[in-house]
């Protein structure tokens, strides 16, 4: 593979992908194959858990619920020698296995706003785990790799300084990926049933969703870095995350 494709081919997960490559205020680009982001992992083949092996993954970061973690495992990699942390950003009963738990009629921007209440004590976490260099590389994932993981990679990439342009860019990649995530979900007939009662917007992948999610990041919270900070995430941590993720000043 070469390591500047930003997804990485794997036949068990269809979002996971490389935060390498943006380039931040300073000038200095985010480094390729530090941080990963994906769907969820239990449906990896031998082969991918090799390709994974190659990218000598520290840690993995598991944003979904006790209820879907229980309901599928965590598959092959649970017997790699890699550090796991399950971080739960949804409480148990708040949402459902298919993405942000949105109301009727409620923009998916706003249900992101909300995670930063209602899933901050695992958004803290997962900020200063990746802040560690001992815990790099690392990937997160959620399910579909969209709402949990998206608002995380929002927060990571708006921290160092991305612009938040490419931030959307990154996330409406998802949109091309969904076809196959959603396909994975209708070949399990216990997840088909809950899909035929989510309304379909639920599934779509919109600039604007996270369009809107930054402009209330930095209007409601004064940015990723303020927001971070207030939640809990130790000012020395965030600190260190351009260092960590940023390619060296020239």
């Amino acid at each position: 593979m070469n390591p500047r494709e930003r997804l990485v081919p794997l036949a068990g997960a269809f979002n996971f992908r490389d935060l390498g490559g943006y380039r931040s205020s300073s000038g200095r680009a985010t480094r390729w194959g530090r941080l990963y982001r994906s769907d969820t992992l239990h449906d990896l083949t031998d082969a991918d858990v090799e390709l994974l092996r190659s990218l000598g993954l520290a840690t993995i970061v598991d944003l979904r619920t006790r209820r879907e973690l229980a309901a599928t495992g965590r598959g092959m990699l649970e017997s790699e020698p890699i550090a796991f942390r399950h971080l739960s950003v949804i409480t148990e009963g708040d949402g459902e296995v298919m993405g942000a738990p949105t109301a009727p009629g409620e923009e998916l921007g706003e249900r992101y706003l909300w995670y930063l209440d209602g899933g901050r004590q695992a958004l803290v976490d997962a900020l200063t785990l990746v802040a560690e260099p001992a815990n790099l590389p690392l990937v997160f994932h959620c399910a579909a790799g969209k709402d949990r993981t998206g608002v995380l990679a929002a927060l990571v990439l708006d921290i160092v300084g991305v612009d938040p342009d490419l931030i959307v860019a990154d996330y409406v990649i998802t949109a091309d990926r969904m076809e196959l995530i959603l396909g994975r979900y209708r070949d399990d007939p216990a997840v088909a049933e809950r899909m035929a009662r989510v309304p379909a917007y639920r599934f779509e992948v919109q600039a604007q969703s996270m369009q809107r999610f930054l402009t209330g990041l930095h209007d409601r919270f004064g940015g990723g870095r303020a927001w971070a900070v207030a939640a809990g995430v130790p000012p020395e941590s965030v600190d260190r995350l351009p260092d960590l993720l940023l390619e060296p000043p020239a």
